[in-house]
């Protein structure tokens, strides 16, 4: 269903004609087509066919000429990434009408999965006033352009490039951490001034926010919607999951772990029965919105978030509630389907489920207040002090292509009419990427391969200052096989570099601090007992040394809870057991 999804997706936004006499596309397009007229007979639209909707609205000359007396003119920002049906519609809008298109050269990354060429080609009308840049580069300037074009700029002083290398991708992002904390304290960099980069929204975004938060530093993200890892949204699904008529769900959430999640949450357990019940009254009186809200005020819900989190997370938690409460209020008034919990329970899984996707365009407001952590499209057009491009391997740069489970790959190649660009010729991956200097086999590999260095050289461009590559060798439970450098980071480090390689195992975050204290005490208590009983020698000192960093730690700006977490956890090592 997901890949079904995505087919929607994707083809609606490009307005939904496929011709084609493959039979299982033209399947799916007979499919698309009727879903949107079910839509439409039910006074629905699409948010994919706005535009199409929109252009169709535009060609009337009086409906034209009513909505351009609301400007003068027309600025279009980003334009490198609009599509056919984005420029279509800019078109019909501005005929007659004064317009500037604002591009940037070698940048583009979303609009070529749709289609392959320059900015320049696809808009030929338009005059060309070229403003670039040739004030002196920085470091991280210099490489970005350098993935970006394959030029080799002159030589820069200023900035820094290194590589952060790490046995595995857990460890690799708790040196990021560890990377942060030394910034702030070296050249007193904000949070909000550093950006952890992934590929797409398909990389393990929730994981690295989950490590990073782990060691103590405040993280934000536009891709994540969050609402499965965040403890309010899980206890509102916990509540309506309690409050359906089924034994189990899709998602193995039982009645019996729905209570148990709930009684851990509120501050009185004994009650959850009893508020449970007030919640099903009213939702049978005044809708499942009420019934949200019944829970929400008898609860606190609102006073436990802002007493017990941090603003950041505060405030993230509480957009969540509202996103709850929204889809609640949906189903209350939509006539399309049944008003119940089990079409709540189905909406919020759903939600849950549901990621951005890199291929259809999508207004995201950059967050702050915290280190960004997030894909490349949404770092696009920031500038971040310090930027970490997250797994720099050669296994996601290049990364191969991925397109749907619906077709196999070979059978995407032949077929012009899938809404992506599955079909590119060696001319096409020419005159799209001045970076590729040698063909595959199969041009479609050769295509997304050059479009996967432009995602690196995007991400690398936001760096003002210090740009880390950071790779990693194996994954945890693997084969054992090694995983390499980024091909295209291993011909930046040659034609720019040598790059400086991190191998830094220094305690810089909490989180290490942490790591270090409880894996170090254990460690030397084991080594102790064993001596006890087979006779293997201890050396003291190093114990004695290894706890004195430990004390070292417990004296350095930690949190109390973490402090005291840290010697209850050496003290039960011993066998001491606190009592309260």
């Amino acid at each position: 269903m997901g890949d079904l999804g995505r087919f929607v997706a994707e083809a609606t936004w490009q307005g939904s004609r496929i011709e084609t006499d493959d039979e299982v596309l033209a399947e799916l397009a007979a499919f698309n087509r009727s879903f949107h007229e079910w839509l439409g007979s039910n006074d629905l639209l699409d948010p994919g066919n706005v535009l199409s909707t929109a252009i169709g609205q535009l060609q009337d000359d009086e409906t034209r000429q009513r909505i351009q007396r609301e400007f003068d003119a027309v600025l279009a920002l980003e334009f490198e990434e609009f599509t056919p049906i984005d420029r279509a519609y800019l078109a019909w809008l501005t005929l007659d009408v004064p317009l500037v298109c604002v591009a940037e050269r070698d940048s583009a990354i979303q609009r070529l999965w749709n289609e392959a060429g320059r900015i320049e080609d696809t808009a030929p009308a338009l005059s060309v006033v070229d403003h670039t840049d040739t004030t002196q580069r920085t470091r991280p300037d210099a490489v970005a352009s350098f993935l970006a074009t394959g030029d080799q700029p002159g030589p820069a002083d200023d900035g820094h490039v290194a590589v952060l290398e790490s046995p595995t991708f857990e460890a690799q992002v708790r040196r990021i951490a560890d990377e942060i904390e030394l910034r702030r304290r070296a050249d007193g960099v904000s949070y909000d001034e550093i950006a952890v980069v992934l590929q797409d929204s398909k990389a393990p975004i929730p994981e690295t926010l989950r490590l990073l938060q782990n060691a103590g530093i405040p993280v934000t993200s536009a891709t994540v919607g969050g609402l499965e890892h965040d403890p309010a949204a899980r206890e509102l699904y916990a509540l309506v999951c309690s409050c359906t008529d089924e034994t189990d769900t899709d998602s193995g959430w039982s009645v019996d772990r729905a209570h148990t999640t709930l009684t851990a949450r509120i501050e009185n357990p004994d009650s959850v029965s009893e508020l449970r019940d007030g919640t099903v009254e009213r939702a049978r009186t005044d809708g499942l919105e009420a019934a949200l809200w019944h829970w929400i005020l008898e609860t606190d819900l609102k006073g436990r978030i802002g007493r017990d989190e941090t603003p950041l997370d505060a405030k993230t938690q509480f957009e969540h509630v509202r996103e709850v409460l929204s889809l609640a209020s949906f189903i209350d008034d939509t006539d399309l389907i049944e008003s119940s919990w089990e079409r709540l329970r189905h909406g919020l899984e759903r939600e849950m489920e549901r990621a951005a996707s890199d291929r259809v365009a999508a207004e995201l407001e950059t967050p702050t207040e915290g280190v960004l952590v997030d894909t490349v499209r949404v770092v696009k057009n920031t500038s971040k002090d310090t930027v970490f491009m997250v797994n720099a391997i050669d296994r996601d740069y290049p990364a191969d292509p991925r397109f749907t489970a619906l077709f196999p790959t070979p059978h995407l190649e032949q077929l012009d009419a899938y809404p992506s660009y599955t079909t590119p010729t060696e001319a096409d991956v020419r005159n799209t990427f001045s970076t590729e200097s040698e063909l595959q086999t199969r041009p479609l590999h050769a295509y997304y391969a050059a479009l996967s260095r432009r995602f690196l050289a995007v991400g690398a461009r936001a760096a003002a200052d210090h740009l880390y590559f950071c790779t990693y060798r194996e994954e945890v439970g693997g084969t054992g096989s090694n995983l390499q450098p980024s091909r295209f980071l291993a011909a930046a480090d040659e034609a720019l570099g040598p790059f400086e390689r991190i191998r830094h195992d220094g305690i810089h975050s909490h989180g290490s601090a942490v790591e270090f204290a409880l894996t170090r005490s254990d460690s030397a208590l084991d080594e102790i007992r064993r001596a006890g009983v087979i006779g293997d020698p201890v050396d003291v000192e190093d114990v004695r040394e290894d706890f004195a960093t430990i004390q070292t730690l417990l004296e350095r700006d930690l949190p109390d809870e973490v402090r005291e977490a840290i010697r209850t956890r050496v003290d039960f090592a011993e066998g001491v057991v606190h009592r309260e």
